[in-house]
């Protein structure tokens, strides 16, 4: 079985962080200030500014992020939070994309080609849609 490389999927990082940067503004573009991947490479989408949701955090407004990347070992991680808000939105993905769905939001991408990254481009396009729609973005 083939290994990812380093070089690969620091290709697939820089390929994926563009695609986010696409989407600043109306997202700003956050770190990992709450130390969630110890210091591993990220880059978060966060709305524009803290939200409150009933139920949740205590009802205190809280950023939230719309997407994220994450350079894990063997992977490149692509968490998509929008389906974990609204599980119907996962049926509006893309057959390959959803293939490499691990967990409740987490996509491990370990290459890219065109039709995946245009699937991307649709996913974050459809997020962003949701998080508009709630006034949060």
């Amino acid at each position: 079985m083939a290994t990812t490389t380093d070089a690969t999927l620091e290709n697939v990082f820089q390929k994926l962080h563009q695609l986010l940067l696409r989407r600043v503004p109306p997202f700003k573009a956050g770190g990992d200030e709450r130390g969630m991947f110890r210091g591993k490479k990220s880059f978060h989408l966060v709305v524009p500014k803290a939200v409150a949701i009933p139920g949740a955090y205590g009802g205190k407004p809280t950023e939230l992020c719309m997407a994220s990347i994450v350079m894990q070992k063997g992977y490149v991680g692509f968490y998509f939070m929008p389906i974990y808000m609204n599980p119907a939105l996962e049926k509006k993905l893309a057959p390959g994309l959803l293939k490499l769905l691990k967990g409740k939001t987490c996509f491990h991408i370990k290459s890219l080609d065109a039709t995946l990254l245009e699937d991307i481009d649709a996913a974050l396009t459809l997020g962003a849609k949701a998080f508009k729609d709630r006034n949060w973005a």
